[in-house]
């Protein structure tokens, strides 16, 4: 463990050197969620409902409501975590079409009197001019919502910048009436696009952000007797270290998927009646020589469990890394691309043994099996959704036939 407390000196030393060659970081109240005093229930657990990518415009549908709130009653949560993508910005044109997007959800979960945080994914400021602090004012508008604008962060490439807010922690106390914090949550803004065109693609985490994280970790650290606090992390945008994760097999391997020329699939272990990699992955694109590397710097501090990420609609799955668990969450959405495995991901925490976790999905078609109005609304779903198909997959092949 020696050359993890080395290496986080070091990186502690790389982050501080280097965050002005990107932005400063601002200087924000992340006592918030402190004072919303999130803690262990009377059985001694504390059950997660991870929400990813309900990506949807203000004209929510009925199913993607009647959903939303069978879920809530039905798996009973102490504390909702929105990973992102929450509302799709480029089909709100207007502040009043995103604003609505976002109180589509809001007022369910404010009536069910659920404590919400929420990070930011690469859709919810994308090509709308609601920006992430009017969106974070509009949350913290709801009781229910327990986080806070936190930490801010700058990356300006020519006339691009990518502005990453919303990092904080949510400390977890023993239960209600203790002042012992035991357990702490990182929500993380792993931003939208990268701005630098010479890499392109998907956002990341900015060592402004990084450097909090350290200074914060090293702060629970100490007030926890020097041993660090067990912590689980939520963003949006799955780190790039998956493709070290998952295994290499050769092109033509049934259920691989492609990148970057390679070919990879599950590791060995993982129950794939339970798990599925059914796209690519889709992390971003940075200079790693650069040295601002999330996972890396999260193994050195020794504190998170696991990191949990949406992003890739269609898979679902955990897989170890060095000690860390990195977990995708099926998307939620009506609106974007998805299958049957549309659903939330329930994670538990049990306060007698704080160094792991438990975790299941539920599908939409389970948690609604009940519910005879959701069920049909989604049986009628999935009849248009299949008809569109048919038809995509037709003109797929009668451009095939013509372009040969």
């Amino acid at each position: 463990m020696m050359y993890r407390k080395i290496l986080s000196v070091i990186l502690s030393v790389v982050l501080l050197g280097t965050a002005a060659v990107f932005g400063v970081r601002a200087v924000v109240d992340v006592s918030a969620p402190e004072r919303a005093h999130v803690s262990f229930n009377d059985e001694g657990k504390l059950r997660i409902l991870q929400i990813a990518d309900i990506q949807d415009d203000a004209a929510f549908p009925a199913v993607a409501r009647a959903l939303l709130r069978t879920t809530v009653e039905k798996i009973a949560p102490d504390l909702i975590i929105l990973t992102g993508d929450n509302i799709a910005g480029y089909a709100c044109g207007t502040k009043t079409l995103a604003k609505s997007a976002i109180k589509q959800y809001m007022d369910i979960f404010e009536s069910l009197g659920v404590p919400v945080a929420m990070v930011f994914g690469n859709h919810d400021d994308d090509d709308t001019p609601y920006t992430k602090a009017e969106q974070i004012e509009q949350y913290m508008t709801y009781s229910c919502f327990v986080g806070c604008a936190g930490v801010e962060a700058t990356k300006t490439v020519g006339s691009n910048t990518m502005t990453n807010l919303g990092t904080y922690n949510i400390p977890v106390f023993a239960s209600k009436d203790s002042d012992e914090i035991i357990y702490n949550i990182w929500c993380i803004d792993s931003g939208n696009y990268n701005p630098d065109s010479s890499y392109g693609g998907y956002g990341y985490v900015l060592p402004e952000q990084l450097e909090w994280y350290v200074e914060k970790s090293n702060e629970l650290k100490e007030a926890n007797g020097g041993t660090p606090v067990p912590s689980i992390a939520f963003q949006h945008i799955v780190p790039p270290q998956i493709f070290d994760a998952l295994t290499e097999v050769e092109a033509g391997t049934e259920g691989a998927v492609q990148y970057a020329g390679k070919y990879y699939i599950l590791p060995e272990g993982v129950d794939l009646n339970t798990n599925w990699l059914s796209e690519t992955p889709c992390p971003p694109n940075y200079n790693f020589a650069q040295g601002f590397n999330e996972v890396d710097t999260m193994l050195a501090q020794g504190d998170v469990k696991a990191i949990f990420f949406g992003h890739d609609h269609i898979n679902s799955y955990v897989v170890p890394y060095q000690g860390m668990d990195l977990v995708s969450s099926p998307g939620f959405t009506f609106q974007s691309y998805n299958d049957n495995h549309r659903g939330v991901r329930v994670i538990t925490i049990d306060k007698n043994d704080l160094s792991t976790y438990d975790t299941e999905t539920f599908t939409a078609f389970e948690l609604l099996e009940d519910d005879a109005y959701g069920s049909m609304l989604l049986n009628i779903r999935k009849f248009f959704d299949e008809f569109k198909m048919f038809f995509v997959n037709l003109w797929g092949k009668i451009q095939g036939i013509f372009t040969k």
